[in-house]
């Protein structure tokens, strides 16, 4: 080959290279929750060790719920926040909580209930946001849900927060 082909085969390349790049950045960004979406079902199909189901889950979050509803019409207030009165005020014995129930740590926290994996721990938390972007739960972060309205919301409670608990996804890596 003489250096003039060699010279042309390198531009051919480099021609390639950018055709592809300007093709390829695009549709990333546009695509880019969609395929990130796609790699949650993934990475949900492979590891077979996802825990408990979302409706177990669900169903020990309304029970907390409905223990604080109680506590509030029965006291005119909320449980104390902290332990182990936010677990002994509720009827509920704190040392069956010191470990994670349906893969989740759960802490009760006056009118809230906080639901969360904690550093250094094999637990990974996904939610879906309103708008159906799923959300990384962060070791140590909360989701927290209220008990005066069932609300829940992604690490802070505040707008634009708001999460759709059904979608929770709970994996141990």
């Amino acid at each position: 080959m003489t250096s003039s082909q060699d010279g042309q085969a390198k531009i051919e390349y480099v021609l390639i290279l950018l055709f592809v790049a300007i093709i390829a950045i695009p549709t990333l960004t546009l695509l880019g929750p969609q395929i990130g979406s796609v790699y949650l079902k993934i990475i949900d199909a492979l590891y077979l060790n996802t825990t408990e189901n979302p409706n177990s889950i669900i169903s020990t979050l309304n029970h907390f719920l409905l223990l604080i509803q109680d506590y509030y019409e029965q006291n005119d207030r909320y449980p104390r926040t902290w332990d182990p009165y936010n677990f002994t005020d509720l009827g509920l014995d704190p040392d069956d909580w010191d470990q994670p129930v349906d893969g989740i740590y759960w802490k009760p926290h006056g009118g809230d209930v906080g639901l969360a994996n904690r550093p250094d721990d094999d637990i990974q938390i996904y939610v879906d946001d309103l708008s159906g972007n799923t959300l990384h739960l962060f070791d140590g972060w909360n989701i927290w849900c209220l008990a005066s309205n069932g609300n829940c919301y992604y690490h802070t409670i505040a707008p634009g927060n708001e999460i759709d608990i059904n979608t929770i996804k709970v994996i141990n890596e």
